[in-house]
């Protein structure tokens, strides 16, 4: 009853409380998205329940150039990326059904995966966060990631949502920030 009822319904209020709550933030990351990279927003197609593709939406924070991460990017957007506020417009996609706060994040539609046996995390929507995220966010290989998103997905409950949903906020404040947000 959780996964399928509640965990949308829920999905649906907080989305549309944060939305409301973080609109000043959205204006100003916006427009500082806006002067680095002339755009606001950047879709890509994801594959999600059942491996059905979407467009997930971001904040855009890479320049449409050829180069490396430095060129491509401001000191602005960096920081952007890093605390993670290109992934605010993702609540858009929670609104629509399409993503849930908490699940495996989507893969590139056509990303070639590492061979693992099962695609079990294919029968839970993808999330903003997610059980790996909370485990070391971008420090977790593809393979450690499947197997983390398998045990999801085998086990979606409340209280294991809320978990992730608090360790993985204590990641992105430790681990990504390091103690010193503003060095670049």
């Amino acid at each position: 009853m959780y996964k399928k009822y509640i965990k949308r319904l829920l999905d649906i209020i907080f989305s549309i409380i944060f939305l409301i709550i973080l609109l000043p933030l959205n204006i100003v990351v916006g427009i500082l998205c806006l002067f680095s990279t002339q755009h606001i927003f950047y879709k890509q197609k994801r594959d999600g329940l059942y491996k059905r593709s979407f467009w997930m939406y971001k904040f855009s924070t890479m320049k449409d150039i050829e180069g490396i991460y430095e060129e491509r990017t401001t000191k602005a957007t960096r920081i952007i990326r890093k605390l993670g506020l290109n992934e605010i417009p993702q609540l858009l996609n929670i609104l629509k059904g399409d993503m849930s706060f908490v699940g495996p994040r989507p893969f590139i539609t056509g990303e070639k995966l590492p061979s693992y046996p099962s695609e079990i995390f294919y029968t839970v929507k993808p999330g903003i966060v997610s059980l790996a995220i909370s485990h070391g966010r971008r420090v977790v290989n593809h393979t450690k990631k499947l197997k983390y998103d398998e045990q999801y997905a085998k086990n979606v409950t409340f209280k294991q949502d809320i978990i992730i949903v608090i360790k993985s906020i204590k990641v992105l404040i430790t681990q990504n920030t390091g103690g010193n947000l503003w060095k670049y």
